[in-house]
């Protein structure tokens, strides 16, 4: 259910033709309501704000105000605009058929996928495929943005990766670790330093 400061921006960024406030706004509420359970709902307020002509607004970034090492978007992209094999198609489709039955899935003692490893050169579309799964659940999108997570003072990555893991638990949405190798490295590389040792752990 939309709190009351969500339905007053919303009057508000509807007479100030503020369309990417709007659209913000909606989706966080289409947000809870998926987290709530009420996925068709959910969908149905995403495919309202689908359905609005592109001028009144663009795909919205922003930094998340509790974490600057997180760039939040809400992407529009569809499974047909992925080039891929007929595999890696049923595999995506699998992710999100997943979700939208996780609570029957649930009753039976299994769980929905919630962690997917996606590797490849670069140009393969791994951001791509994040960003489709999030649009196709309905969820936005948390890019976690390395440049800003690693850091040259001692013990500040690691706090800056567990306030990431803390917006997992708080904040409903797909969460894409964009060229992960600069903290997953081999734990056996000798000229690695003790500080980044620690971050993989």
């Amino acid at each position: 259910m939309a709190t009351g400061e969500q339905i007053k921006t919303l009057i508000r960024s509807h007479f100030d033709r503020d369309g990417e406030r709007f659209k913000t706004t909606a989706l966080q509420i289409a947000a809870y309501e998926a987290k709530q359970g009420h996925e068709i709902l959910a969908r149905d307020i995403k495919q309202a704000i689908e359905k609005m002509p592109v001028s009144h607004f663009r795909t919205i970034q922003s930094e998340n105000p509790q974490n600057e090492s997180l760039l939040m978007t809400f992407p529009d992209n569809k499974l047909q605009d992925l080039i891929t094999s007929d595999e890696i198609l049923e595999r995506i489709e699998r992710i999100t058929n997943e979700y939208f039955n996780r609570k029957k899935l649930q009753k039976h003692g299994i769980y929905n996928r919630r962690k997917i490893l996606i590797e490849g050169p670069p140009g393969t579309g791994k951001t791509l495929t994040a960003s489709i799964i999030a649009s196709e659940l309905g969820l936005p999108l948390f890019t976690v943005q390395m440049d800003k997570l690693v850091t040259k003072f001692m013990g500040e990555t690691s706090v800056k990766l567990r306030q990431i893991f803390d917006s997992i638990e708080n904040s409903l949405g797909v969460y894409f670790f964009d060229e992960f190798d600069a903290i997953g490295a081999d734990r056996g590389i000798d000229n690695e330093v003790g500080e980044m040792r620690r971050v993989l752990n």
